[in-house]
């Protein structure tokens, strides 16, 4: 058949002026077809809707992924055994607990639950808080590093240091300020500090019982006594004159802290060093996300 014949036969087929009809037909047919192959391309295009798992999944859940690595993970956690060792009875109950939570996952997405249950949104932001400490725990700092944090920061490594008080507080009030004067004049003199302990002129606070950390005496006895105390050797007393009247110190023992060496105290610095690095990266991430957000405040609750 000749090339004119056949666009004869083509004209009288889809020409519109010789059958209106039939030409609709046939270009309904050919939308038909065009659209079912731009809808198996999208569909079957990544990260659309598909019927095929990929490898690195054991299954999909309404297209959300349960990774190889976690079913393995949960199955070793709940028997014990490889995933090569595991049972058909064994592998479909974990997967089927896992199926079930991100059911639950979902719907509970789903419900808004992160914005309106307690317990959900103390977990997501204790999650934030993890993901933001990643860099903080997933390499060991170098010596250099926490020597630098060490020379930084030598007051916390020492030894805990111990003393052994008395605190004494004038036995009336009303001669509080002249047993004060006459204590520390007799002290001025060399005078025992025990005479002045049996004295009937005194009395213990209470603040201070038996021997104490440094940190115990400072919150038992208020700053501003401690740092007069600390002060004071084995045997030695002397009167205090706090807002809240006169205090007799006598120091039974002393043993102050010692400082500790970089060798000595690398343990506890590597984890001050990741706590440290923890809460920075923290307030870091904070901020940025603050930055970021649109957050409006009723005027009734600006500062």
């Amino acid at each position: 058949m000749s090339s004119n014949s056949l666009s004869t036969t083509a004209r009288r087929w889809f020409s519109w002026d010789a059958n209106p009809q039939r030409a609709l037909a046939l270009s309904a047919i050919g939308a038909a077809v065009g659209l079912s192959v731009a809808g198996f391309g999208l569909f079957t295009a990544k990260g659309a809707s598909s019927r095929f798992v990929p490898s690195e999944d054991v299954a999909l859940v309404n297209q959300r992924p349960i990774l190889f690595t976690d079913f393995s993970a949960q199955l070793e956690t709940e028997f014990s055994i490889p995933v090569s060792q595991a049972t058909p009875r064994e592998r479909a109950k974990v997967l089927n607990d896992m199926i079930r939570e991100e059911l639950f996952v979902q719907r509970g997405l789903e419900l808004d639950l992160p914005s309106s249950d307690p317990d959900t949104r103390t977990a997501l932001v204790a999650g934030v808080e993890q993901q933001s400490q990643v860099d903080a725990t997933s390499a060991p700092p170098s010596d250099a590093e926490l020597l630098a944090f060490y020379t930084a920061h030598k007051d916390r490594y020492s030894t805990e240091g111990r003393m052994l008080l008395r605190d004494l507080v004038p036995a009336s009030t009303n001669q509080a300020g002249a047993v004060g004067k006459a204590a520390a004049a007799a002290l001025a003199q060399g005078r025992s500090p025990q005479a002045l302990l049996q004295s009937s002129a005194w009395k213990d606070s209470g603040r201070v019982k038996e021997e104490e950390f440094y940190f115990a005496a400072k919150i038992h006895l208020g700053d501003a006594i401690y740092e007069a105390a600390k002060g004071l050797k084995d045997g030695q007393a002397a009167v205090f004159n706090a807002p809240d009247g006169p205090h007799l110190l006598a120091m039974a023992r002393n043993i102050p802290p010692v400082a500790q060496s970089f060798d000595a105290a690398k343990a506890t610095v590597a984890n001050d060093y990741r706590s440290d690095l923890s809460k920075r990266e923290e307030a870091s991430e904070a901020q940025y996300l603050h930055d970021k957000a649109e957050i409006l405040i009723n005027p009734a609750f600006r500062r």
